[in-house]
């Protein structure tokens, strides 16, 4: 549990650890994603839709794959053993994000394994849908924002 939130805060303490330095913050993930600039959010606006997005995709992808589709596999009509039910949800959670490359789609499996864990051990979704959508809201913090307007 603790490298769960590892991942999730440690991009959040290194924006915090350059600020209080005052070193500049350096976008070199936000440069390496510029083949997907069209696809990331770009103004103030933009980022507040994102924000939006993320929470719902967190709610609904969590209620889809770990509510449903876990429970489906492990109860009537495969009755498949927990273990599997919750590795095969893991493997489509994974194959669903492949836009994001074969590694991309591997490590959101993992992360879907992880989701699938806390959901089995809590018997509730709400860590999981916070856990997903702090995953998805932290792109935020690598991003470039962007530069505010004199009007």
């Amino acid at each position: 549990m603790s490298f769960i939130w590892s991942l999730i805060l440690l991009p959040v303490a290194l924006a915090i650890w350059k600020n209080v330095t005052k070193r500049p913050r350096k976008y070199s993930s936000a440069d390496a994603m510029k083949s997907l600039s069209y696809f990331l959010p770009a103004t103030w606006t933009e980022r507040r839709w994102y924000a939006f997005l993320c929470i719902t995709a967190g709610i609904c992808e969590e209620v889809l794959v770990r509510g449903f589709l876990q429970h489906y596999l492990h109860a009537f009509p495969f009755s498949l053993n927990l273990t599997l039910a919750l590795l095969i949800s893991a493997v489509i959670f994974g194959l669903q994000h492949l836009y994001l490359g074969a590694g991309g789609a591997a490590s959101i499996a993992v992360s879907g394994l992880l989701f699938g864990l806390m959901f089995l051990l809590t018997g509730n979704l709400l860590l999981p849908v916070v856990f997903h959508s702090a995953m998805d809201l932290r792109m935020l913090l690598l991003l470039r924002p962007p530069v505010l307007q004199a009007t």
